[in-house]
């Protein structure tokens, strides 16, 4: 059982290699905008329950976007191609039709991906050692190749 803020939440994607994760919330009362909080997952032993292993995480970073989320995107966080240890978060925003990638560490905005329609889901992958970034609408699918 991890510690969620109530209510919100569309969207978890983890990065098993670092142990983090990517919790995506719609807009509400408390916060006008879209947030993707990324967390690091830890793990221990319980000595009072048995020796139960207990997961538990915390807030590193918040990234926002727009101010509407009436679909469920399926963000992504992963490493970067860079091969230098950090860590980037992709989410799709409704509000300007695009993709908007973050490195992690610094919660920089590195580039916003227009996509002209809501991003449905948008996946990192690697084809003939080249790094690519897929996103996908309800009409097209987008490859961006990473230099």
């Amino acid at each position: 059982l991890l510690p969620l803020e109530p209510g919100g939440c569309t969207d978890i994607q983890t990065e098993s290699n670092t142990r983090h994760c990517l919790v995506t919330y719609r807009p509400g009362k408390t916060h006008s905008c879209l947030r993707c909080v990324m967390m690091e997952l830890t793990s221990s032993h319980a000595a009072d329950s048995g020796g139960d292993l207990t997961c538990s995480c915390y807030p590193v970073q918040t990234f926002t976007a727009g101010p509407t989320s009436k679909l469920l995107t399926k963000n992504a966080i992963f490493e970067s191609p860079d091969k230098d240890g950090s860590i980037l978060v992709c989410a799709g925003d409704e509000a300007s039709n695009s993709a908007m990638l973050w490195h992690a560490g610094t919660g920089a905005l590195l580039q916003k991906l227009q996509a002209h329609q809501p991003v449905l889901d948008i996946c990192p992958f690697e084809v003939n050692q080249s790094n690519l970034l897929a996103t996908l609408t309800e009409k097209m699918v987008k490859i961006y190749k990473w230099e």
